[in-house]
């Protein structure tokens, strides 16, 4: 028998399906090796030993994302300390075995392969570009190795009914609506009704479902798109496109970049003189620890989704001690990599083994409310992990944190400050967004 999760919750547009921990078969899907047999998990757990539980961490450390890459795996690395100080799983530290996918969605497959059979890891944590997440979990599907996203959010990737791949970050969808749900709400505080939004994207994965989503959400939200703007990922120049956006002159600009995209965008609004009344933009390269020192002055005003921040009350302590030891506090990446590595710990204890397929189902049963058994709270803006089966639209989708939520953020005095949802938020927003002098 597959878990069966068979009651509906209704949140927002999605339906969830939850009851127990068993799930009815899931329909094949092109990238899928057959069905797999279930496997019962032993109640009982192997004996402790002290070789290490060896995790894969693939992201890009270099090429024009290795920023992100690099900003991850410090929350990585902290979430091991203090792990393995706390005598790690079972009595079995923590090892990270280290891939750099490039940011190559072919360099990525042959990492995960290595990691694999050569590495022999026991779990995958990655990727950050979706394209690559995609296929990484293809080949942990095949080889029934465990794979965690802590960030990837384009939401067709949990759609294929892979049994392997587990996502913990809110996909896209909530990400855009979010933002929609911001522009309605901020009228309150500032007395500017946003009717009309442009939208300025690359050409990636990621990119262009932020597009097809803010199609869907736009007229939800009373909201007209006059301008939709596609460029080049890793453009060399964005002139021209952001001509067009100071001609549409829209209520608001709606932004979806890589790093590199981020500044260059920023830089151009400024060589053009064009201050959108509100630029707000979805995480990404704008929520990177490099972005703010690289836009400094010319930054103020902007807003972001957060999927962390600093002035939030959850996880102050940790933060702390994080910043004492890279010198930078967390954001919502490196704040979501340390989150995963905690799920994976709880998953492997539950499943008192390193077997994928049991740790898979240690994840599949996984009900984490408030805390971590023996360790932190949850410090990301919500208070439960649970991967779940459920339905968005008509699409179904699996084994995604349903219970995950985010933030929004504004840049003021060179930080990001928490703004909405209103109940969070430490700041006012500023209005007119002066981006520049």
């Amino acid at each position: 028998m597959k878990r069966n999760k068979g009651a509906i919750l209704a949140i927002g547009a999605a339906v969830f399906l939850m009851a127990g921990c068993f799930r009815e078969d899931r329909p094949p899907d092109g990238a899928r090796p057959d069905r797999l047999e279930e496997r019962a998990v032993s109640q009982e757990k192997t004996e402790l030993t002290k070789a290490p539980i060896r995790i894969g961490v693939m992201y890009a450390l270099s090429g024009n994302n290795a920023a992100i890459g690099t900003n991850i795996l410090r929350g990585i690395d902290f979430a091991v300390e203090d792990i393995n100080t706390a005598g790690g799983i079972d009595g079995r530290p923590i090892e990270i075995v280290r891939g750099d996918t490039q940011g190559d969605s072919g360099v990525a497959r042959q990492v995960a392969k290595r990691l694999i059979t050569k590495e022999q890891v026991h779990a995958i944590l990655g990727c950050h570009q979706s394209t690559l997440t995609e296929v990484v979990a293809q080949v942990c599907e095949e080889y029934r190795i465990p794979m965690i996203t802590a960030i990837s959010t384009v939401d067709s990737i949990s759609t294929h009914g892979y049994e392997y791949f587990f996502r913990l970050c809110p996909m896209n969808s909530l990400y855009m609506e979010n933002m929609f749900m911001y522009l309605k709400d901020q009228a309150e505080k500032t007395g500017k009704e946003v009717k009309t939004v442009a939208l300025f994207a690359d050409n990636s994965m990621i990119g262009q479902e932020a597009i097809r989503c803010a199609k869907i959400y736009a007229p939800q939200y009373d909201m007209e798109i006059v301008v939709e703007i596609q460029y080049s990922q890793g453009a060399a120049d964005l002139t021209s496109e952001i001509l067009a956006l100071k001609e549409a002159g829209a209520d608001a600009v709606m932004a979806e970049s890589y790093i590199s995209d981020a500044i260059l965008l920023m830089k151009t609004l400024k060589e053009q003189d064009y201050r959108p009344p509100i630029l707000i933009a979805k995480a990404n390269g704008f929520a990177d620890p490099s972005f703010i020192p690289a836009t400094e002055g010319i930054c103020d005003g902007l807003t972001s989704v957060v999927e962390w921040n600093p002035d939030l009350i959850k996880g102050q302590d940790i933060n702390r001690r994080f910043k004492e030891i890279f010198g930078m506090d967390m954001n919502g990446h490196s704040a979501e990599a340390y989150t995963a590595i905690w799920t994976f710990k709880t998953a492997f204890e539950q499943a008192g083994t390193d077997d994928g397929t049991a740790v898979k189902e240690a994840l599949d049963c996984l009900d984490i409310q408030g805390g971590f058994p023996g360790g932190p709270q949850i410090i990301l803006p919500y208070d439960r992990i649970r991967f779940e089966d459920h339905e968005l639209k008509g699409v179904s989708h699996y084994n995604n944190n349903t219970s995950a939520s985010v933030a929004i953020a504004q840049i003021q005095d060179g930080e990001y400050r928490t703004v909405w949802p209103f109940e969070y938020a430490g700041e006012d927003i500023q209005f007119p967004a002066l981006l520049f002098e």
